[in-house]
């Protein structure tokens, strides 16, 4: 992440900018100050929202503004220490040097990203993460391994060829979006495209690879044409270009949600229309598929852009009505999702006693289940009730047996409505529960309309594959979703991930475009206190 610097300052340009390096300190130590303050009044709202603020990534990037703000403190010291005794002025020479070393800050970059960030983005994931393109093209989150209290970490991986990566600046959009930010200048680009070559015929068409009478416009020592010429063929592009082709390849071998991301490259010193040549290259970098955003287009008003914007939004692409797998519907009801404080007991599973704690650190139902409920219709399948039913019965306690009652609208309060339901509710829980809560949960029957879905081709051949390795249960919910193109709320990252695997090695048979069912994770789940066991009285 290093910013592109022009050349030296020379003595005439430095009386003529008639900023002393004392005021330059100053207003970068201050600007730096002014830029941590922003990160970590985002990182307090991360904080308080969150149930896991670790899923942003902001540490890295914060590390780097505050190494710059120590960076300047110690050239600060410098400056004084060189001060001559007599308050006289620094020779010119000095002078010079110093206003070259803040001149090559990295803050202007950084502040630039921050910017970007905030001016245009939402749904931050990450300010810095470095992506591989050689790896399977599914996942964006690592894989991870189940522990024994049912939460996830990641599992070690090899290590990865550097080479064969992209640093992306802002991960936007829950992943879904891409950009990088070039803070390279007009004069340092066409310096550059000097020294690798670039040429320009006004006379022929821009791009051509033809010999003869379709002479290119440009000469390029080394360009990309769709295939890898190995490592060396990097050393003579241009660097926008070898960036574009980067985050082309990176993007290409990474999925999310089934997607590959959208990638954005933004130029805030560049100006479109100005130069044809520079206008050449923004043209070849958009044909990588590529958005690329020059000054002119850049939003001024990102310091009035509020901050909650950029905070994640995972339900931002719910359908309106919601599909619950059983193992959130087990959550929903029990206690350890309901009372606040359960006395722990010996004869609990190490498992319940970790969701006690965990609970107590960060309540599931308020902070993740509610909002991703909303106001939306709820439903479930047949096969998630029953097996919900099954296990409540068996070893819930009369309080888990309540709420299962209410939320599934089973006698005796087959006849109240909404309200009422959420009353009798209230009346079981110590958080407050959502007035807009849309109980009761609605039973359907799955079969016929998974079949339907077969028989109008709504679903990829890939599907009876999927099927295949998915239990009773599992089937009935996650090809339901599938089928109705509803989100399914599950806490069963396996099954998840088995599909998504499933549906990744089938790409060369079914095609590119095959999307899998919507599926959003909740990282724990909650299971049932049974009977007589740290009940609240």
């Amino acid at each position: 992440m290093t910013p592109d610097v022009d050349p030296p300052l020379s003595h005439t340009e430095t009386r003529d900018s008639q900023q002393t390096s004392a005021q330059a300190s100053k207003e970068l130590h201050q600007q730096c100050v002014d830029l941590l303050g922003e990160i970590d009044e985002f990182q307090s709202m991360l904080n308080s929202t969150l149930r896991n603020p670790q899923l942003v990534e902001l540490r890295q990037f914060r590390s780097n503004v505050n190494s710059e703000f120590k960076m300047l403190q110690r050239l600060e010291e410098q400056m004084e220490a060189s001060n001559s005794p007599d308050g006289s002025e620094r020779d010119p020479d000095t002078e010079m040097r110093y206003l070259h070393a803040l001149r090559s800050s990295n803050l202007p970059f950084y502040q630039a990203v921050w910017n970007i960030a905030r001016g245009s983005c939402a749904g931050l994931l990450a300010l810095g993460k470095r992506f591989y393109w050689d790896r399977k093209a599914w996942p964006l989150e690592e894989k991870k391994a189940q522990k024994g209290d049912g939460s996830w970490e990641k599992n070690k991986q090899p290590n990865k060829d550097k080479r064969k990566s992209v640093f992306v600046d802002i991960v936007a959009d829950d992943g879904e979006s891409w950009v990088k930010v070039s803070t390279v200048s007009e004069s340092r680009l066409l310096f550059d495209m000097a020294k690798k070559g670039w040429e320009r015929d006004s006379d022929s068409d821009a791009f051509s690879d033809e010999d003869g009478e379709g002479s290119p416009k440009r000469t390029v020592l080394r360009n990309f044409d769709g295939e890898d010429s190995g490592e060396d063929s990097d050393d003579d592009e241009l660097e926008l270009i070898k960036l574009a082709r980067d985050l082309r390849k990176a993007a290409d071998a990474t999925r999310v949600r089934y997607r590959h991301p959208r990638l954005r490259i933004v130029l805030p010193k560049i100006a479109e229309g100005n130069v044809p040549e520079i206008d050449d290259v923004l043209k070849e970098m958009r044909s990588y598929g590529i958005k690329v955003e020059c000054q002119d287009s850049i939003s001024a008003n990102a310091s009035q852009a509020k901050l909650n914007s950029l905070l994640p939004q995972p339900f931002r692409n719910f359908t309106t009505a919601v599909n619950i797998d059983c193992t959130l519907l087990l959550a929903i009801v029990s206690d350890l999702s309901h009372v606040k404080d359960i006395a722990i007991l010996p004869s609990f599973h190490k498992a319940i006693v970790r969701q006690i704690e965990v609970e107590k650190e960060q309540p599931l139902l308020p902070t993740e289940l509610w909002p991703a409920m909303g106001a939306r219709e709820l439903l479930c399948t047949k096969e998630a009730a029953k097996r919900m039913c099954e296990i409540v019965e068996t070893i819930g306690t009369e309080t888990e047996k309540e709420r299962m009652y209410l939320v599934l609208g089973n006698a005796p309060n087959d006849q109240l409505d909404r309200e009422s339901l959420i009353r009798k509710f209230q009346s079981l829980s110590d958080w407050q529960v959502p007035v807009d809560w849309a109980l009761p949960i609605r039973i359907v029957d799955a079969e016929p309309a998974i079949e339907a879905a077969k028989a109008e081709g709504k679903l990829p051949p890939v599907a009876d594959e999927v099927a295949q390795v998915l239990s009773d249960i599992n089937h009935s919910v996650f090809m339901y979703g599938w089928a109705t193109s509803l989100t399914t709320i599950s806490s069963n990252r396996t099954i998840d991930k088995q599909i998504e695997v499933t549906i990744e090695n089938s790409r060369q048979v079914d095609g590119d475009a095959v999307e899998g069912p919507q599926v959003w994770i909740c990282d724990t789940a909650r299971s049932l206190v049974g009977k007589d066991k740290g009940r609240k009285s």
